[in-house]
């Protein structure tokens, strides 16, 4: 399965594979989880508190080799919170659909990290991962001056 070509045919816009080794995480990054900046802090399974520490959420995203990393760009969209949570929830059911394909193709075990909380799913905040050095590291815009909003998710998986 070209995971790639998958992505990108379902409609994500941008689409890379990186080694999990390679993601940074940077613990202070809970704060914002803290600060209830989503509005979902302690209150669903997904977010801080209940989904682990920082070091808990990374030691679970290291076990696996591989992070499908994901991106769909909502372009030059009118302020209204309303249209980027929907956008947002767009991207994560991609995610997991992308993901349904994943394990029927082989791969026996993955994990999502959203874009925002998504059911079960923590959001790569909460995972504190530092979306500008992933998307450095896969070379995709993470933050551009171009009035577009950008999405990420990953599919962390084994080989």
């Amino acid at each position: 399965m070209n995971l790639i070509k998958e992505a990108l045919s379902l409609g994500f816009s941008n689409a890379a594979v990186m080694d999990t080794k390679d993601l940074v995480f940077v613990p202070e990054y809970r704060q914002f989880c803290a600060d209830n900046l989503c509005g979902n802090y302690d209150l669903l399974p997904a977010c801080p508190p209940e989904s682990g520490t920082p070091e808990e959420m990374q030691d679970r995203a290291m076990q696996y080799e591989k992070a499908l990393v994901l991106q769909t760009i909502q372009i030059a969209p009118p302020m209204d919170s309303a249209l980027f949570k929907k956008a947002k929830v767009q991207h994560n059911i991609l995610t997991e659909k992308l993901a349904r394909q994943m394990q029927e193709n082989g791969y026996k075990d993955v994990l999502l990290m959203t874009a925002g909380p998504h059911k079960q799913h923590s959001c790569m905040s909460a995972y504190c991962v530092d979306a500008q050095k992933m998307a450095d590291t896969v070379g995709i815009d993470c933050w551009k001056d171009d009035g577009n909003v950008r999405y990420f998710s990953q599919i962390l998986f084994s080989l």
